[in-house]
């Protein structure tokens, strides 16, 4: 087992704002969500700051000091990278990486910055998603990142033998799109096996993206089991995880489900959780650009 591991946690479209009738986060949800921040509910004002021996929370920000609504892809490609993608483009871009972020994510991703040989990520893919891909060359920045570090991108395979988890967390989502068998598991292996893969790696990455979907739809129910399910598998982790050598790292590319009134982005801050002996690395962290340098120090 390496001497500390992280597991990062990338949730797509989770902001941070004061609770309101269309913010589900302002509501008593799964209590996993509150019980890994030490908070009632992920709201600003929850989030303003924290910080202490083994734990940090505050929000932080996504709009990189350029004008717009932050995108995933500008977003994104600046947190895996800790280049500030959004300026170099000009403009907020997504939800696919710009073309001036790729020589970034090719030569200094965060799998770069940790090794490619102490890094996994966890998230599987059915088959058509690399059809898709490989047809017009576009990836998303989780997955072009471990294309450009010689990380293996995990399959229906990985999934049916433990050593990978579905991005719904559950996979029946994508039992319903697979074409191999995907046999639904409860959060709480889903965390099982992430913690599984903490024991042997010094980082290991999971993307979540089902509530950037909710939000667009202005979906509460859709929100409400997104929240419920990632509270669940925090809970797991919690129970799992052994935090004298592992940290969970969270945070987002942009706001979205946090205001279910608009199905667009916002301009909310996002936050950033961060639990265990990584804690202390992310003191100076403000915004998206801070966060994959202070995960490589966390595990050098």
């Amino acid at each position: 087992m390496p001497a500390q591991s992280v597991f990062f946690f990338f949730i797509d479209g989770l902001g941070l704002a004061t609770p309101h009738e269309n913010n589900p986060l302002g509501f008593d949800l799964e209590s996993g969500l509150s019980e890994l921040a030490e908070c009632e509910t992920w709201t600003s004002d929850h989030f303003s700051v924290m910080s202490r021996a083994g734990l940090l929370r505050r929000g932080i920000d996504a709009r990189l000091g350029v004008d717009g609504l932050p995108q995933s892809g500008t977003g994104q490609a600046t947190i895996f990278s800790g280049v500030n993608c959004a300026l170099l483009a000009g403009r907020h871009y997504g939800p696919y990486p710009h073309s001036t972020s790729r020589s970034v994510l090719a030569s200094a991703n965060l799998y770069h910055k940790v090794g490619p040989n102490h890094s996994v990520f966890a998230n599987a893919y059915p088959e058509r998603f690399f059809s898709m891909s490989k047809k017009r060359d576009r990836w998303s920045t989780t997955t072009r990142c471990c294309l450009e570090a010689d990380i293996r991108i995990r399959t229906m395979e990985d999934l049916a033998s433990g050593e990978a988890i579905a991005a719904d967390l559950t996979g029946k989502g994508l039992a319903g799109i697979a074409s191999s068998q995907v046999i639904p598991i409860s959060q709480h292996e889903s965390a099982q096996r992430i913690v599984n893969l903490c024991e042997s790696n010094r980082l290991v990455v999971a993307e979540y993206f089902h509530s950037d979907k909710a939000g667009h739809k202005q979906n509460h129910e859709m929100a409400a089991s997104c929240l419920n399910s990632i509270g669940a598998f925090f809970s797991g982790l919690m129970t799992q995880m052994d935090f004298s050598k592992m940290s969970i790292v969270v945070t987002s590319d942009h706001g979205n489900i946090e205001d279910l009134g608009t199905r667009s982005h916002t301009l909310n801050p996002v936050p950033l959780l961060v639990r265990g002996p990584a804690a202390a690395h992310f003191d100076d962290v403000r915004d998206l650009t801070g966060v994959a340098d202070a995960i490589a120090a966390s595990v050098s």
